[in-house]
């Protein structure tokens, strides 16, 4: 698997855990019965069961978008020393695209706790009288 490969595997398993929906939620009620439609609870709920693996995706796809980014760079260095101007464009083009992704997932970073204090509390227990 290359690194493209890897970054958009990471990308796409990042979209589904923190704003996404997954095959699981469109299976309806798992026993071929539903739907197809999972509610926001559901979703909500998924998400909630993984909460101790969010953050520390996300963090291990920035490091990931910041190796990448200074491997690119290097090599725009390279191509612009060694006059390949059409090469370090594509180059600068592509280091865009990951300083994007970058901001995104640091974005993502910094929102995850909160979201996760906002929607995964543990209900309190009540009596009924």
């Amino acid at each position: 698997m290359n690194l493209k490969s890897k970054i958009a595997t990471f990308a796409l398993s990042g979209a589904l855990v923190i704003g996404g929906t997954s095959a699981a939620f469109a299976a309806g009620n798992g026993d071929g019965t539903g739907t197809g439609t999972g509610s926001k609870a559901d979703r909500i709920a998924m998400i909630c069961a993984h909460k101790d693996e969010v953050v520390s995706k996300l963090t291990e796809r920035q490091t990931n978008l910041t190796a990448r980014l200074a491997k690119l760079q290097d090599a725009e260095a390279k191509a612009t020393a060694a006059g390949h101007t059409k090469v370090a464009e594509r180059i600068a083009h592509r280091i865009t695209v990951v300083q994007d992704r970058l901001d995104k997932v640091t974005d993502r970073i910094a929102k995850a706790p909160q979201w996760i204090a906002d929607h995964c509390t543990t209900p309190t227990s009540s009596t009924a009288s």
